[in-house]
């Protein structure tokens, strides 16, 4: 009985050494679900982490049928095309309007995590981005409050103000003063003699300030190919700050 007891074992550690499946780990024989090893693993989507340290979190994106113009192009959903973000954030409404930040503003527009996304067809078609800038939790420290609304404000100025740094633009504000939101109608001049038409919409909350911008290019003079079908500017807003407060500390929804 001994005898064939050991005769037994060899034969198992046997099939062990052919395959270490059978018997182990696959990893040369470290265990996966140790926190050492989930440590090693390498991080293959920035985007979809929840935390602010390794990018925007997919969720963190307003759901396209809230962006405007959505019932008749059906935008592609903004996570599949987002870019995480380096550096000093460029918002759309700022670039279009040549609304440079200022060198002692460049924290302001430095965050813990940034991306944009953009979604349509460009042209006299309208496009549309969403860029989204994430100051970090301002449950923890109240600087970071102070710098999310710092950073919104700078850039609605920069919006109401673009007739300053882009001569011959147009600026019309369209929500109130107390609104949740601030939504604006543009046009500016370019420099190839064409005319961009921006609808621009902000919202912020918490540590996060969030810029939609919805655009179409045409001759000057002419209008964008398709007319202009959009929700009311609360829902728009409402659609911007509901997914990122979802996905992002520090929000309140409000």
């Amino acid at each position: 009985m001994r005898t064939t007891r050991l005769v037994t074992a060899t034969a198992a550690a046997l099939v062990c050494l052919g395959t270490l499946s059978a018997c182990g780990p696959e990893n040369g024989g470290q265990d996966v679900s140790s926190p050492a090893a989930q440590a090693t693993t390498p991080d293959t989507n920035p985007t979809k982490p929840s935390g602010s340290d390794k990018g925007i979190p997919d969720k963190a994106w307003m759901d396209t049928k809230s962006i405007p113009m959505d019932e008749s192009y059906h935008y592609t959903p903004l996570a599949a095309n987002a870019k995480q973000l380096s550096g000093a954030v460029a918002f759309k409404g700022m670039e279009l309007c040549r609304a440079a930040v200022a060198k002692d503003d460049e924290p302001l527009f430095t965050g813990a995590a940034a991306a944009k996304s953009e979604v349509g067809f460009g042209g006299d078609r309208w496009a549309a981005q969403q860029t989204l800038l994430f100051h970090g939790d301002p449950t923890r420290s109240s600087g970071t409050k102070q710098s999310t609304n710092l950073a919104q404000a700078r850039l609605t100025e920069a919006v109401k103000n673009c007739a300053k740094s882009a001569p011959g633009a147009t600026v019309k504000v369209d929500s109130a003063p107390e609104a949740p939101y601030f939504a604006a109608v543009l046009t500016v001049p370019q420099a190839d003699g064409s005319t961009v038409t921006l609808h621009e919409y902000v919202v912020s909350d918490g540590g996060v300030v969030s810029e939609l911008s919805v655009w179409a290019t045409t001759k000057a003079g002419a209008q964008p190919k398709d007319a202009w079908k959009a929700p009311e500017d609360k829902y728009v807003g409402t659609g911007m700050s509901a997914p990122m407060c979802e996905a992002l500390p520090g929000c309140d929804g409000h």
